[in-house]
């Protein structure tokens, strides 16, 4: 009996010696998860890789920390309203910028289409007859004639007053008008002008005039100045149409009155013709 008991606690100890198998997997219970969040994929099981293609764990926050609310500023906002008359101000002077543009392109188009040229004028004759100088007085008649030429191809020239003077000097002799005339495209044409002188303009300046002109005349050459204001209008057919003002300066022209004693004098151009400055 003694053998016995003590074979069954052998047992029993070597029972329980022995370790347990390991359970097997397909009885053990799935492990439980809490659910996912909205919108984003599931959290991997501890453990594990995450699936591929899958996105990083979510937690919670897309942020460290989370954004800031949106800052809305409420204050009503002031609008500058343009007084009128700045407005009005503004409005005349883009106009008149656009005026002087389209001004300048209509000139430099006409320049370019017609080329319009000054005409030339040239002193061809000038004589004096009964000149005479004293300490009170002067006199004397002057004719003098002009070739003026138009050099233009497209454009007439019209010469609708012409005003001439006689002078010496810085002293006006005489003071008279020419004939107006038409000149056409590249036609010449000749300018007679007459004068007649009785008194100088400034006698209290004439006396020092004087002098010098008589200390000239005697050398037998004193030399003139003819000036001239011309009145033209320019013209192409009848859609172009331009005025203007010449001012054209003949000077020191040498009259030779042959003796000093001699009223009587022409002009000596030694066969070369004198030609004057034209300016507008």
């Amino acid at each position: 009996m003694a053998s016995s008991s003590d074979n069954q606690q052998s047992k029993s100890k070597s029972t329980d010696s022995q370790p347990l198998p390991p359970p097997s997997a397909a009885h053990n219970p799935p492990p439980i998860y809490p659910p996912p969040t909205m919108g984003y994929p599931p959290a991997p099981h501890p453990g594990y890789p995450p699936a591929p293609g899958a996105y990083p764990p979510y937690n919670g926050y897309a942020y460290a920390q989370a954004p800031p609310a949106a800052y809305y500023h409420n204050s009503p906002q002031n609008y500058a309203v343009e007084p009128f008359h700045a407005a009005f101000i503004r409005g005349i002077v883009t106009a008149l910028i656009i005026l002087v543009v389209l001004m300048m392109l209509s000139s430099i188009i006409t320049w370019i289409i017609l080329r319009p040229e000054i005409p030339t004028f040239r002193v061809d004759t000038l004589g004096v007859t009964n000149f005479n100088i004293s300490k009170s007085n002067y006199s004397g008649n002057w004719n003098a004639t002009l070739v003026v030429q138009n050099p233009n191809k497209k454009l007439n020239l019209t010469f609708k007053r012409i005003q001439g003077f006689v002078g010496y000097k810085d002293n006006t002799l005489a003071m008279s008008f020419a004939d107006p005339f038409f000149l056409a495209v590249e036609r010449t044409n000749l300018m007679r002008v007459r004068w007649t002188s009785s008194s100088p303009d400034d006698p209290g300046n004439w006396e020092e005039t004087e002098e010098k002109l008589g200390k000239e005349k005697a050398t037998r050459k004193v030399g003139f100045n003819l000036r001239f204001f011309v009145w033209t209008t320019f013209q192409s057919g009848s859609w172009w149409t331009r005025h203007v003002i010449l001012r054209v300066f003949c000077d020191d022209l040498k009259i030779d009155f042959g003796t000093p004693n001699s009223v009587n004098g022409s002009f000596s151009a030694h066969g070369h013709h004198m030609h004057c400055a034209v300016l507008m």
